[in-house]
């Protein structure tokens, strides 16, 4: 049950489906269903000229017949200006279209359970700053107060723990005196292949403990890339027998790519399928094999393979150090999949009951441990603090003398039992792309990036370097920030610059200036340097250039929310 106030809810933004859940009182992860009674949605928006509005499951039917309508895959051009092509004739952004999405399942679950004050919205565990912001903002379009980013991974990793204390007997009171994971220690692979990106992440499972070791994947390989080798295969067998291709057509091409969607499915039960086309008059039934279709996609597989090979290299990991191989997201179903990670890895791999849901749930215990956070903190006349609630007093006692600002009753909306053991999560993540700046090396006499935070570093942390100014007299140092493994800078995304001024007169080139960063687990760096001749300390916040300014949030907060959606 939502508290009056509001629930905290745990959003999965996916790039094929999206799902809202939250915690209820007794620390079960419950998915809320949206109006069609589905408990996913998938990601999809159509926009009519005459701003009708579809989403989910009606955008999808729509696509066959009006495909220039509607959006799909936009979570694949977050962080770029405008979604890859036009709607109607007209440009939008990817976060207005997410933003859409989110607004749909904010209403659906409003209407079912109530209203919302919080949300944790998961993103793939390589995307970066960029993207990660866009996602903020596009939460923030559709008036969703965002708590938290975190990513896909480990939400699952974590609801898979607690989805192991649940049923193995934990809860109610046994809840208070039990670790969350109710398994020794262990080290698990969580490979999430979703529609439209890929993850794969080591994590370190120890009671309560949530340990990220290291992170990869690509953010542009998915279900959509197998779908789309499918719908090749048929569509150029089609032009070879009767003179026509039915991928010229922008409706004929949406029907024939649903239907390969559904073919692919299938084949992960049958041997073999077939593919109808219909397209100018024509008609023909496609046979495709399991093995065929293997075959088309092969390489493919071959990148998932090699993503998971160099995490493990990048980690310095290998198999007998991994205790279990957990699979999320829809792709992951795919039996090249599963026989694959078997095959490299000796281990059977274990599917994530209702993998399209987990990731969700996963957010929601976090969007539950943050509201627990955010509650009322209690100060005892021994200056100890302790959250307390007027109903509920955590640690003790009678929630009475000594208390200052007992604050909101946030608390009493969970059993004691869930927020003592929510109390005890420690999630300690890392980043998933090299932090460095942009100098000129004069050894190479080039511009450089120069790493300062290695990618797959836990957070937080901070970390100093030393750099020399480039010129004699120089009163002004640009430190320009990027993301990225490579060392040429052109491989890499600045996410922001600061610019540090009024340093002492007179100094000669060459001279040291202490660059100190600060990276926090909520993914904000702080820059500070410092001249180290005259310790003259200049400090600076990073600016991030990624993401929109206030006003134009504001601006298409409005827009969105003037629009009704069906």
């Amino acid at each position: 049950m939502a508290s009056e106030r509001g629930a905290f809810v745990g959003i999965d933004l996916g790039t094929t489906f999206s799902a809202i859940a939250y915690l209820d009182a007794h620390g079960r992860c419950v998915t809320v269903k949206n109006r069609e009674d589905q408990a996913v949605t998938p990601s999809a928006v159509m926009i009519s000229p005459d701003r009708e509005v579809l989403v989910g499951r009606k955008a999808v039917l729509a696509e066959t017949d009006r495909p220039d309508l509607v959006a799909r895959n936009f979570k694949r051009d977050m962080g770029d200006s405008f979604y890859h092509r036009k709607i109607g004739g007209r440009e939008f952004s990817p976060e207005a279209l997410s933003a859409i999405v989110l607004r749909r399942l904010k209403e659906d679950f409003e209407a079912r359970v109530g209203p919302v004050s919080g949300a944790v919205i998961t993103v793939p565990a390589y995307f970066g700053d960029v993207r990660r912001k866009a996602t903020q903002d596009a939460g923030s379009i559709a008036s969703l107060d965002v708590i938290d980013i975190i990513n896909e991974p480990t939400a699952a990793a974590l609801a898979n723990a607690f989805r192991e204390f649940i049923s193995s007997g934990g809860g109610g009171v046994r809840f208070e005196v039990a670790a969350i994971a109710a398994t020794a220690p262990s080290t698990t692979l969580v490979f999430d292949l979703g529609g439209g990106t890929f993850d794969v992440t080591v994590i370190r499972i120890d009671g309560e403990r949530f340990n990220v070791l290291a992170t990869g994947g690509e953010v542009r390989l998915g279900g959509v890339d197998f779908d789309a080798r499918l719908s090749d295969y048929v569509a150029n067998d089609f032009a070879r027998r009767h003179g026509v291709d039915p991928r010229d057509n922008e409706a004929g091409a949406a029907r024939l790519l649903a239907s390969c969607e559904r073919a692919k499915v299938e084949l992960s039960s049958a041997k073999q399928v077939a593919v109808r086309v219909d397209y100018m008059g024509r008609h023909q039934t496609v046979p495709v094999t399991r093995e065929r279709f293997e075959q088309l996609t092969a390489d493919l597989l071959t990148r998932v393979q090699m993503s998971v090979e160099v995490l493990l290299e990048d980690a310095l990991l290998s198999w007998d150090r991994i205790d279990d191989v957990l699979l999320v997201g829809g792709s992951s179903r795919l039996p090249m999949v599963q026989q694959m990670l078997e095959r490299i890895s000796g281990k059977r791999p274990n599917m994530a009951t209702a993998p399209e849901q987990i990731v969700a749930h996963g957010a929601a215990i976090h969007a539950a441990i943050r509201q627990m956070e955010q509650s009322a903190m209690a100060v005892g006349v021994d200056g100890s603090r302790r959250m307390v609630s007027d109903a509920l007093t955590v640690e003790g006692g009678n929630g009475g003398g000594g208390v200052d600002d007992p604050g909101e009753d946030v608390l009493g909306i969970f059993e004691a039992s869930v927020v003592q053991a929510a109390q005890t999560v420690e999630m300690v993540d890392v980043n998933s792309h090299s932090l460095g700046v942009i100098v000129r090396s004069s050894r190479e006499n080039r511009i450089v990036n120069s790493m300062v935070i290695p990618s797959n570093t836990p957070l937080p942390t901070s970390r100093t370097k030393t750099f020399g100014t480039e010129a004699e007299n120089q009163r002004v140092v640009r430190v320009l920030v990027v993301e990225g493994e490579t060392r040429d800078p052109r491989g890499c995304v600045q996410i922001g610059e600061c610019v540090i001024r009024d340093l002492p007169k007179g100094l000669p080139k060459g001279s040291p200036v202490e660059v100190s960063f600060r990276y926090g687990a909520d993914g904000r760096i702080e820059v500070e340097a410092v001249e180290v001749s005259s310790q003259t300390r200049a400090e600076a916040s990073l600016q991030r250039e990624s993401g929109f300014d206030q006003k134009t949030i504001d601006e298409l907060s409005e827009a969105v929310s003037g629009l009704t959606i069906a």
